[in-house]
């Protein structure tokens, strides 16, 4: 299967798109990746056949008999999505279970089958393709962004979907200051919402004075950027279209009307919030529809049976009836109850327990398959540049400092212990399929030598030891690191506790500690942790997705230098301000973005920030593209072979790529 970079993009986004751009060959074999067309026109046009009969789920079937719902025919779109599945058309029935550690944030094996947005990524990983919108147009000067919606688009609650929906969002949310002080996301330039035009019920266009490069990336990488609410839905809750609402707000149990809005509002954000439905039957336009919560948190899904999508024979899809998310006590529990086959599929068991996996597989009714977990690093650690302990901050901004921490791991080590020698020991780093890979990316000050380690720490003038010979800060004090993490995997504690020995062998006193959630994200959030480490999902289209979250200030879930961000972003009114080199960086970033895709100036801004970016080493890496293990029940159909070559990657949104409205039960359960 052949791919194609983001020189290929611009071509792309320039006209309106329509179908699965360059989806793959299914004359190259068996597919990595099912795919989609953006409408019959598109099905027809690229196959030759036409699709003039809808199926239907049983379950609706019933419910349409009984005079509940209104027939297939007036619930799909006039130009639903087509799509072709993995291997076959599939049958209907059963339901999918996923565990969640969490329960009002993250469970990826359950939001994930259900998640769409108003765009997505086609099977090259690269081109945005239409998905909610049936069709969008961006000027030559990527300042003017049309949407086509689909006639006919309801609902899950059969209401339709129209630029209505666009428009409440922009002018009652974003546009409403008690709700949205400030507004911020891919949509605002320099802090102005674009110009709407709303053409009809089904056409609405976005204006900016200046290009916006990056916005359709950001709509077909990330859920909470799709643009629209269910204002239906919404207005009950806004004062401006309820005078009782801050009544309503008393009744239900909220200070007033905003905190209201916003606590109702939560699901319908971003991909992580997800899982904090509340209201059963709230109206969404993805797969399922939340139904109930149990005493055990447990929650309940059921089909949208107004759902956009259809297979190559015209049945709705999805094929399963109903998806349920169970709550585990933590990521120890849910690994056991995947081996144990309580789940139907499992994408977030480690490779340490892969042998367990495949011992098991019989007893549990499962199967295990392999993909290439895609992202610049698998633990990347994060000195704090802004602690408040400033003889640390002072050693932090050394490089000499993170040089030394850096080739004082031994990588070679942690992926023989943690994953059989089968990942990628490296620096923090691109991928070596980004457009912007240079070998030296992965190797720099990636070497295990701790010789090297001790003369630079003890060139900082850190050569006085203790009495348990450990370093001494130039204060006098022992040169102590709190390593104070959440780790949602295994493997992070085992790397973890290793780098912890690793650091304590050149004399740097470490001790890793774990905490909840909660507590790491509070401490992480203002500014009180000394050290952080979280994967880093390094990926072109995820980076440009998020702004270079990952690759500058403040370095995505590392948290080192927020003040220095907040500075950035607020033009110095806030924060604090960073040092130039940092100054530089975020600058160089900046025209990154700001570059079109595929010019000269693209290419060269690109490697001029990626360079900076990486040879600072403002983040120490580990592990890169370990394989990942996932879990399937034996009749789950329409999954990933156990030989994928697929990649499972947050960029993609993990399961996303892989269309699980497609997976089907053999035998309908």
């Amino acid at each position: 299967m052949k791919r194609i970079t983001l020189i290929t993009l611009l071509l792309f986004t320039i006209v309106m798109l329509s179908g699965a751009a360059l989806a793959q060959d299914m004359s190259e074999g068996d597919l990595v990746y099912p795919f989609q067309y953006g409408d019959l026109d598109a099905y027809t046009a690229a196959t030759g056949n036409s699709i003039d009969m809808w199926g239907e789920s049983p379950m609706l079937a019933e419910r349409v008999a009984a005079g509940e719902l209104p027939s297939i025919e007036e619930r799909l779109p006039a130009q639903p999505v087509v799509v072709q599945p993995l291997e076959q058309i599939g049958e209907y029935g059963g339901e999918l279970k996923g565990p969640t550690a969490l329960p009002n944030c993250c469970g990826w094996d359950v939001l994930e089958m259900r998640l769409q947005k108003l765009l997505t990524i086609d099977t090259d990983l690269t081109t945005i393709i239409p998905n909610v919108a049936q069709a969008y147009e961006v000027s030559d000067d990527q300042t003017t962004f049309t949407f086509h919606l689909r006639e006919g688009h309801k609902w899950s609650d059969g209401t339709p979907f129209t630029t209505e929906d666009f428009r409440f969002y922009f002018e009652d949310v974003l546009g409403n200051t008690d709700l949205t002080p400030s507004p911020g996301g891919p949509w605002v330039l320099d802090g102005e919402l674009p110009q709407m035009d709303i053409i009809d019920e089904t056409t609405i266009t976005f204006s900016y004075p200046e290009p916006r490069n990056g916005l359709i990336i950001q709509l077909g990488s990330e859920v909470g950027h799709r643009g629209y609410r269910p204002s239906h839905y919404f207005q009950q809750y806004h004062l401006d279209y309820n005078a009782d609402a801050n009544a309503l707000a008393e009744e239900l149990g909220f200070e007033d009307w905003v905190q209201m809005f916003n606590a109702k509002m939560s699901p319908y954000n971003f991909t992580w919030n997800l899982g904090s439905e509340t209201d059963p039957y709230s109206p969404t336009l993805n797969t399922f529809v939340f139904v109930s919560e149990d005493a055990f948190g447990n929650k309940l899904y059921e089909r949208n049976p107004y759902f956009f999508k259809v297979d190559t024979a015209g049945n709705q899809l999805p094929y399963t009836d109903t998806l349920r998310r169970l709550l585990v006590e933590d990521v120890q529990v849910q690994d056991l109850k995947g081996i144990a086959g309580e789940y139907t599929h499992f994408g977030w068991g480690t490779l340490a327990s892969y042998p367990t996996y495949r011992e098991n597989e019989e007893a549990g009714g499962y199967r295990t398959a392999l993909a290439e977990y895609s992202r610049g690093n698998e633990y990347a650690l994060g000195f704090n540049f802004t602690t408040e302990n400033l003889p640390l901050r002072e050693i932090f901004w050394d490089v000499r400092f993170r040089q030394a921490m850096s080739v004082a791991i031994n990588r070679d080590e942690i992926n023989e212990l943690v994953y059989f020698g089968l990942a990628n020991p490296s620096q923090n780093s691109l991928v070596p399929s980004s457009n912007f890979y240079e070998p030296w990316m992965t190797t720099n000050y990636a070497q295990y030598d701790p010789d090297l380690a001790n003369q630079l720490l003890d060139e900082m003038g850190l050569d006085q030891r203790d009495a348990d010979g450990f370093r001494l800060r130039p204060d006098g004090e022992t040169l102590f690191l709190n390593f104070q993490v959440y780790v949602p995997e295994d493997a992070w504690r085992q790397i973890g506790e290793l780098i912890a020995s690793y650091w304590n062998e050149v004399g740097v006193k470490t001790q890793y500690k774990l905490i909840g959630d909660s507590l790491f994200r509070e401490l992480r959030n203002s500014n009180s942790l000394d050290i952080s480490a979280w994967a880093a999902d390094i990926l072109d289209i995820g980076e440009v997705a998020s702004s270079l979250g990952n690759t500058r200030v403040s370095w995505g879930n590392r948290a080192s230098g927020i003040p220095w961000r907040d500075w950035l972003l607020s033009d110095g009114e806030n924060g604090e301000e960073p040092p130039q080199e940092i100054k530089d960086l975020w600058e160089l970033g900046e025209q990154f973005l700001d570059a079109t895709y595929g010019s000269d100036e693209w290419r060269a801004a690109g490697k001029a920030f990626y360079n900076a970016s990486f040879g600072g080493l403002y983040i120490i890496g580990t592990i890169q593209r370990p394989p990942q293990p996932l879990l399937f029940k034996t009749n789950l159909k329409n999954t990933p072979p156990n030989d994928t070559t697929g990649q499972w990657a947050w960029s993609y949104r993990q399961w996303v790529m892989f269309m699980p409205e497609q997976w089907y039960f053999e035998g309908g359960s």
